[in-house]
């Protein structure tokens, strides 16, 4: 009696360490089943779910050949996103951009130029300002050249050796201290002709030629 128990015990263990491996195996083949091993509409689900890439929208600006805004894969670098945009110009500065940055929705990805080639714009920039300053500064000297000798136009001749210090002072340079040097001097011994000025102290060659259409000697 014993043995025959025992017996239905061994077989009972049998036959559930059977259906525990079955069951086993089972699981194992559904992790490993392929896609074209199931049904059409699990497919289809398969399929549509690994097309949908999902993008993120950026701009890129600066040195590249075609700025714009791009929808680019949201797993991509930002040498992938100035590719899309045409890639970059022969004067872009390179260094100074993170290329293997992750790029992110809404980010702005804008490359400078060298920094010669924003040098020589700058230069140029500053010729034509100074150019144009140039012209404007010619202008005013010129107006300023022409009120000059239209105010000189307008002095009188002046006798040096009878005007008095005040009289003096009409002529073009000739200011109070200096009228009163050309009398003092002029008492000292007259004027026999123009350039007897330069014996006034703060007279020279050049003021005396500044002088010389305005005074008389008499």
């Amino acid at each position: 009696m014993q043995a025959k128990a025992k017996k239905l015990i061994f077989i009972a263990v049998l036959i559930t360490g059977c259906i525990i491996t079955s069951l086993i195996s089972s699981n194992d083949k559904a992790k490993i089943l392929p896609v074209s091993s199931l049904p059409q509409s699990a497919q289809s689900a398969v399929t549509s779910k690994a097309a949908q890439v999902k993008t993120v929208r950026v701009q890129v600006s600066g040195a590249v050949l075609e700025p714009g805004i791009y929808n680019v894969p949201a797993s991509c670098r930002v040498e992938e996103a100035i590719a899309a945009a045409g890639g970059l110009t022969e004067n872009a500065d390179s260094e100074r951009v993170n290329l293997v940055r992750k790029v992110r929705d809404g980010m702005q990805i804008r490359v400078p130029v060298q920094k010669a080639a924003r040098t020589s714009r700058t230069q140029r920039k500053n010729a034509q300002a100074t150019a144009g300053y140039s012209a404007s500064s010619t202008k005013k000297v010129g107006s300023t050249r022409a009120g000059t000798e239209k105010n000189n136009s307008a002095v009188q001749s002046v006798r040096i050796n009878s005007a008095s210090a005040g009289e003096l002072q009409q002529l073009p340079g000739i200011g109070p201290a200096l009228a009163q040097r050309i009398v003092e001097t002029r008492n000292s011994g007259r004027f026999t002709s123009a350039d007897d000025l330069l014996r006034v102290p703060g007279i020279g060659k050049a003021k005396l030629a500044k002088l010389r259409n305005y005074v008389e000697v008499d």
